[in-house]
């Protein structure tokens, strides 16, 4: 992975000199060995749609994760208070904070938007990840600015005609307020022959969101979704992690998984594990 090696060699001054911004000499020594480093490390509770809510939060604790990005078959949209009610309880209980939610559509229709934006006021979640019509976008934008809660715009692959390239996406947020950005979903980006990392640099600031999963080549020459730890997997997860260092990014990383619906744990727990071992080989370098 040539660009994991320049990364490390390079990019580890900036890569040290961010863990220490904005903490004490103790916050950053706790970011440096904690097992995912200074990153919210979660998941896309889509990973677990085999599962129902009290099953998927229970599986996350056990994964011993804190971080969610809550998708709508675990905690359906709803303005119905004591609902919201029980879904943060259960939250709570485990020791999970719903950072993202999504990927939620939006139309040009500001009752509908609202009635999203109240439900993520309710529940405390500060990201909206979303794939939104183009002419929604200024309402959009007058929103994240009312409600102080962002919408990062998820792409979806070599099939999305709106958002499948980063260009598409920074055409989209350009001149709207910095609360109008991007979610990255790596393994997508992968798919659609992109270059996650050149991606999420080019994001920079407008990265509110990240959908960490990896792809690799099929054998009929095409790409399939993998395990981050696969051998062949194009995702560079040093590389990936040093650039989210250098860009202070301090919001979700959701590892999100595609295969084996019905029994994903085992690959969950092996991925989690490449994250943290890439995580190590990066903290060599920049402790």
């Amino acid at each position: 992975m040539p660009f994991s090696r320049r990364a490390l060699l390079q990019g580890a001054l900036g890569g040290a000199a961010t863990l220490a911004l904005g903490a004490s000499k103790s916050e950053a020594a706790e970011s440096v060995t904690a097992p995912y480093g200074p990153f919210k490390m979660g998941i896309q509770s889509y990973s677990l749609r085999h599962f129902n809510l009290d099953e998927a939060l229970d599986i996350t604790q056990q994964l011993g994760l804190h971080y969610w990005e809550g998708f709508m078959s675990h905690i359906p949209l709803t303005n119905d208070a004591q609902q919201i009610a029980s879904f943060k309880q259960k939250l709570a209980a485990h020791n999970i904070r719903m950072l993202a939610y999504g990927v939620v559509g939006f139309s040009n229709n500001e009752a509908e938007a609202r009635r999203i934006f109240e439900f993520a006021k309710s529940m405390d979640i500060p990201v909206l990840s979303a794939y939104p019509a183009p002419d929604s976008l200024p309402l959009l934008d007058r929103l994240t600015r009312e409600y102080r809660i962002a919408i990062a715009i998820h792409n979806h692959g070599p099939g999305d005609t709106l958002y499948g390239h980063p260009d598409q996406v920074l055409k989209a947020v350009a001149g709207r307020n910095p609360l109008v950005g991007a979610c990255e979903d790596t393994g997508h980006m992968i798919m659609a022959k992109e270059d996650p990392v050149a991606a999420e640099v080019r994001y920079g600031k407008r990265l509110l969101d990240v959908h960490l999963k990896a792809a690799k080549v099929s054998p009929n020459g095409g790409r399939e979704f993998a395990d981050i730890g696969d051998p062949d997997s194009l995702l560079d997860t040093i590389g990936f992690l040093d650039i989210l260092l250098r860009l202070r990014y301090n919001r979700l990383v959701a590892l999100e998984y595609e295969l084996h619906e019905s029994d994903p744990v085992p690959s969950i727990q092996s991925c989690l594990e490449s994250v943290r071992h890439a995580w190590a080989l990066l903290q060599t370098v920049v402790a």
